[in-house]
């Protein structure tokens, strides 16, 4: 079968990853090359990655697709380090997969997800390589005493990023794409948690509890902002 990447491309518009993944994993079982055909690498972590993003964090199936789609990613890069979409999904599916992740490997893997998500911003600027970047400097962030110490044993040097470094990003995406990303702007609010400024975080939280939900994963983070809402407006 010869994979028709324009209406895979369309799939994935449409949100229909079941149908995009089922093309482009029949090809890759089947055809002569398919391993070694970027286009269809980076299309499969991109599939791999929808599927997976509609999950609860609780769902086990969700981190299998995440080391699925992450395995065709770095597969990609291996043959082309320098193509954006073989960085971009690099990036992601590194990110995603730092989630579900003890602290020493997910500190390991930030290091390659740095280095993925600042190339690819360096490549071509897009909203959602920059919440991304975002997360991974308020992980950082965040890290507790214990998991500092633990950094600092296993490496010379442990990652190092700031709330502002994670909120300058998220605002960034809110410029780009506006009261439109639910879990973005949950983030922002998260932010300005941390900073202590009231007025930000119940502006961000009730554009985010006014949003549409999809699937489960929306749910999960608009209870979320309703919960932080509900303490700090008030």
């Amino acid at each position: 079968m010869v994979v028709e990447y324009a209406k895979v491309d369309e799939l994935h518009e449409q949100g229909e990853g079941d149908a995009a993944y089922a093309i482009l994993k029949k090809a890759y079982d089947s055809e002569p090359g398919a391993k070694e055909d970027i286009e269809l690498l980076w299309r499969l972590a991109r599939a791999c990655h929808m599927r997976s993003s509609v999950l609860s964090q609780k769902n086990p199936k969700r981190k299998e697709l995440i080391v699925e789609g992450h395995k065709y990613a770095l597969d990609a890069n291996k043959i082309d380090g320098n193509n954006f979409n073989v960085v971009k999904w690099c990036a992601v599916t590194t990110g995603a997969l730092a989630d579900h992740l003890g602290v020493k490997e997910r500190i390991q893997q930030g290091y390659a997800f740095k280095e993925f998500v600042d190339k690819a911003i360096s490549m071509q600027s897009e909203y959602s390589l920059y919440h991304m970047r975002g997360r991974f400097s308020y992980s950082v962030a965040n890290l507790s005493w214990l998991e500092r110490k633990a950094a600092a044993t296993f490496f010379a040097t442990p990652p190092t990023a700031s709330i502002d470094d994670a909120l300058k990003d998220f605002l960034e995406v809110e410029k780009l794409r506006p009261n439109q990303w639910l879990e973005n702007l949950l983030y922002v609010a998260k932010c300005y948690v941390i900073k202590n400024d009231k007025a930000n975080v119940v502006k961000y939280l009730k554009v985010a509890v006014s949003l549409p939900v999809h699937d489960d994963a929306d749910k999960e983070t608009q209870e979320e902002a309703k919960q932080l809402l509900a303490k700090w407006n008030k």
